[in-house]
């Protein structure tokens, strides 16, 4: 009987100890500014004819006038890269499809990477002029994007602590350590406004699908586009009409630390 009434109370101890327990939890965001100090172009070369061959050799041309550009615009070669290549039989519309392919398009994909934001109109009007097809985006980044997600994050424990210092305080309480820390992920690679698969900088103004018949017009309208942009900046005074803005870096934490009185 001794024994057991040990137990209960050692139980009753316990449960006494845990009810007493006190915690609170808290979230907290910090952002931060940055200016992007790089910008990637996503740009492609696009031919199209009845068959594969003069579709290919027509894209080659093209392809090999856009990446020579490299070396006007001072662009180092690792900056400027085929990324991808694709062949694009037509059978067709949809129900009336035929049994071999129309038409084939052949899209050369390329990556151009640039330091100089003032080298982003003249490259552009230039690969128009060239015969560039397609704008797929454009995306300002920064490169040492590692060095303000620590500052981001070190800024919303701090908020974190701060938040849960107070509102201890407000109710007569003390705070304590932390019990368990989370972070939710976000994604900080994109400056706001830009970017995007064919919206945003590149899709507005740069996003160009066409056929055989209007290549050479399109072409010629879009580099006339750029160059117009690039006179008007001259007139201005100005050094450049692309104003990248600024990348937004996040941290978003969630922290639970324990209290008493």
């Amino acid at each position: 009987m001794k024994s057991v009434l040990i137990i209960l109370a050692t139980l009753a101890g316990t449960t006494a100890s845990i009810a007493e327990e006190r915690s609170i939890t808290v979230t907290a965001k910090s952002e931060i500014k940055v200016d992007p100090d790089e910008v990637v172009m996503h740009i492609a070369v696009r031919t199209r004819d009845e068959h594969l061959l003069p579709a290919k050799k027509a894209n080659d041309k093209i392809a090999s006038a856009v990446l020579a550009l490299a070396s006007t615009h001072k662009i180092p070669k690792e900056d400027m890269q085929v990324t991808d290549l694709d062949v694009l039989p037509d059978y067709g519309e949809y129900g009336r499809r035929n049994p071999t392919p129309l038409v084939y398009d052949f899209v050369r994909s390329i990556q151009v990477r640039l330091t100089d934001f003032q080298k982003i109109e003249p490259f552009l009007s230039d690969a128009y002029d060239a015969g560039l097809s397609h704008v797929a985006s454009l995306q300002f980044r920064v490169t040492n994007q590692r060095e303000h997600q620590f500052e981001a994050r070190r800024l919303a424990v701090m908020y974190a602590k701060e938040k849960a210092q107070h509102l201890a305080e407000l109710t007569g309480m003390t705070l304590g350590s932390p019990l368990r820390i989370e972070e939710d992920v976000e994604n900080n690679w994109r400056a706001g406004g830009f970017g995007g698969g064919g919206g945003g900088f590149g899709g507005g103004l740069g996003a160009v699908n066409r056929s055989t018949q209007d290549d050479k017009t399109a072409s010629k309208t879009m580099g006339i586009r750029f160059v117009a942009f690039q006179e008007q900046a001259d007139e201005s005074g100005t050094e450049s009409l692309i104003a990248p803005g600024q990348i937004v870096i996040t941290a978003h934490v969630t922290i639970e630390y324990t209290m008493h009185e």
